[in-house]
Formats: structure tokens, sequence, C-alpha cells
């Protein structure tokens, strides 16, 4: 059987095709609302016109002069398009003017986007238009004060000088925060590099806390949020084709909690036990593959199993100047963490990717020193993993976002 691993997010969207003999017993495990379907303009433009806990962008923003829309950034899959279109709408009916309206990208700690990733992610037009510029990490902030958990604020001057602002991103599991969406979009999102390692400091990369909206960053985060006055959120929850499925916005508290107890039920997938192989796919966020690389995917491999990882993006790996290592000698960013390692459950590890870096390897993939082992062509995958043998085999399109029905659900307390 041929199975289209869905890749490529943002960048056509071109699934690579993964040939398997057909005596494989083959089980893919999507998320539950992975053929929902895609939400109109309109229909985006009446879920922003009905927030929870704030007024329409239309009547709040009346009387400001200026208004900054902050987006995610390329490494993140929101399609930010027609999002936009409808925000600055409203924010023109208000009457800001256009040209003091700009859109700042919420790189947090991730390197610059260019020409060609805002057009990816606002489209041609808008770019053209309006003013689109770069978080700058290291430079150029406001100290706004303090959380209760220690951590000093510090938010992006640009951000700080607009009279109305605006978030927007997509709800979606997180490995270590939690979940994905809301105050996220301010820290790390448009914070100083002190900031984001302060409040990073109380996890790691490779803690696991998947589908947990009450993690202690995360309280930074909305602190942070709440210090900045951010007047209006909107968080998307996607299908399995990384379109607008649901839309929450408004106050960025109250939309999260609601966006959040339906993310928990849509990206739920099922877990599949006593598996031969394990291909665990980063589709929503191929420029940090490691993120596929989760307890959950690996509690499905048998003793002595293949664990393949797979993420396919021409952008390869996303730059980081926390967890990145910066150069071949260097010891990586303030937060470094190291590789990632094969479990020694694992008989074999593979990372399957088309647009692997040799660079960008020692900070988002597993250690080749370890027994991982790298392919660019998937038949390279099969002749090491073919024997001629049935075998049990779980596909896991989207482990990065996946909450399989194994786990703890936060929101509804079973497992």
């Amino acid at each position: 059987m041929i199975y289209d691993l869905p890749s490529n997010v943002l960048c056509g969207n071109r699934p690579v095709p993964l040939e398997m003999p057909d005596y494989w017993d083959i089980h893919v495990s999507g998320i539950k609302g992975f053929s929902s379907p895609s939400l109109t303009y309109e229909q985006i433009l009446n879920g922003i016109e009905n927030p929870v806990g704030a007024e329409p962008i239309c009547k709040g923003a009346k009387g400001k002069k200026s208004a900054v829309i902050i987006i995610d950034d390329i490494t993140r899959p929101t399609p930010c398009g027609q999002i936009a279109e409808a925000v600055i709408s409203q924010l023109l009916e208000a009457g800001v003017p256009k040209n003091n309206i700009w859109f700042m990208a919420a790189l947090g700690a991730h390197g610059v986007m260019y020409r060609e990733d805002f057009i990816r992610k606002l489209g041609e037009k808008i770019v053209e238009e309006y003013g689109v510029y770069n978080h700058n990490v290291f430079y150029n902030h406001d100290f706004l004060g303090i959380t209760d958990n220690g951590i000093p604020i510090e938010i992006n001057s640009d951000v700080m000088r607009a009279e109305y602002k605006i978030a927007v991103g997509t709800m979606m599991p997180h490995s270590f925060f939690g979940f994905s969406g809301g105050a996220k979009s301010i820290l790390p999102g448009v914070a100083s590099i002190n900031t984001i390692v302060k409040n990073h400091e109380f996890t790691s990369p490779k803690e696991f806390n998947m589908g947990n909206p009450d993690t202690l960053i995360r309280k930074d985060a909305e602190q942070a949020a709440e210090m900045m006055g951010l007047d209006y959120k909107i968080d998307v929850i996607l299908n399995g084709r990384a379109e607008i499925a649901a839309l929450y916005c408004g106050n960025f508290r109250e939309e999260a909690k609601a966006a959040g107890e339906y993310a928990a039920k849509h990206y739920m997938a099922e877990f599949i036990p006593e598996c031969d192989i394990v291909i665990s796919n980063s589709y929503f966020k191929p420029l940090e593959a490691a993120c596929a690389y989760t307890p959950e995917t690996m509690d499905s491999l048998k003793e002595g199993g293949s664990y393949v990882l797979t993420a396919n993006s021409p952008y390869g790996s996303c730059v980081h100047y926390l967890y990145d290592k910066w150069g071949h000698t260097a010891p990586g960013g303030a937060l470094y963490a190291g590789l990632y390692e094969p479990t020694e459950k694992m008989g074999k590890m593979i990372v399957f990717s088309q647009y692997t870096v040799k660079g960008m390897r020692d900070s988002w993939f597993v250690d080749e020193s370890k027994g991982a082992e790298y392919f660019k062509v998937w038949e390279d995958v099969l002749a090491l993993l073919d024997d001629g043998k049935p075998k049990k085999v779980a596909v896991y399109p989207m482990a990065e976002s996946q909450i399989l029905n194994n786990s703890q659900n936060y929101y509804t307390g079973t497992v």
C-alpha cells in the first residue's frame, strides 16, 4: 500500500508517499478532527465579530490611532491571511488609520522571517500594503514588571506603542507549554531573550506536558499579556489539511479556555499498542521535528521495535536562540539541552527527512553517535525495515500535536 504522509505545511501541503508492503498490518491514528470542514471567510468574519469577554474590534478600537496585529511565525501552521483581512476590515471600520496598522511576527527566540515567509502567512496583498516586522528578541523592549513566579517581563517596545493590540495564533497541544494559543503569542512571542530564558528555565523541551492547560510557564505568559494590555486574541483550530476548522476570539483567558476544551477533543487520537514499527510524523511543526519524538508514541513500540521520526519541509529546521547548537564546538544556546537519544526499548532509531541539514541535526533531531540513522529517501528506510515478515505498524501523522487516548486528559480527567 501507499500512505500519503502529511507534509510540507505552508509550502504547498504536498504529501510524501510512503510505500509499505501489503503484508504489514498498518494502523493510521489521525486526530479526531482530521476531516473537519474548513471555515469560509464569512464564518471567520462572523466569529471575529462575536468575541467572548471582549468588545468586537470595530467597537474596542474606536478612537484608537494605531493598532498592531501580532502573528505567529513560519514555524507554526496558522493560515493568517483571511483572518488578517477580517481584522483589518474591523480596524478600518473603527477608524484606525490604514498607515498606522502594522504586523509583528511573534518570533519568540526563533530566527527572522523574510518576504516570502510573510507572504506564505499573510498573502502578497497585505505584505505590500501594510508594514510587516520581525520581533527582535535582543533589543527594543519595555520593562513592565515581575510575575508572581519572579519573571521580569520585558515586551517589544513597538508592540507597546500601539494603542490597540491584537494577536493571532493556533490552539493545539504543545509538548511542554501544554497548549499553544492564548497568551503564548506574548510570552515567548514578543518578549525579550531575558524574559524567555527566565520563563523557560521552569521547564525543558524534553519535559512532557502535552495537553496540560495549567503549566507554570503559561501562568507567566498570562500575566505578561495582562501587563502589556492585550486587547483581543484570536486562536484557530486546524484540521488534517492545516485549514481553519474552528475559531475562538476575545479576551485571551476566556477564548483560550474555550478553545483548549475544544482542542483537547479535536486533537485526540487512538493509541496503538505493541507495534513492531512506529512512524511518528511532525506535520504541523516540521521545523521542530523533535516535537514529534513523544513518550506517548514511544509507548506504542514493543521491545526491540523500530521507531521512525519524520518531518518534511523545505525550511529544514528552525533557528532557535535558546535551544540550538551554535557551531561545531560551540556549547549552544542558553538552554541547549543536548540531542535527543534513542531509548533502550528501540531496536532501530531512524530519522526520515528529505530536507535535513547536517548542522541543524545538532538541535532538533536525534543523536547519530548514539545509534540514530538518517535517510533522505523512503526506499532506503524501507530496505532497512522490511525483512519479508509481517509487522504491526502505527502511523501517527501529527504526533507533535496529538493527545493519545491512553494519556491524561486534563479537561475530562480521564485516561
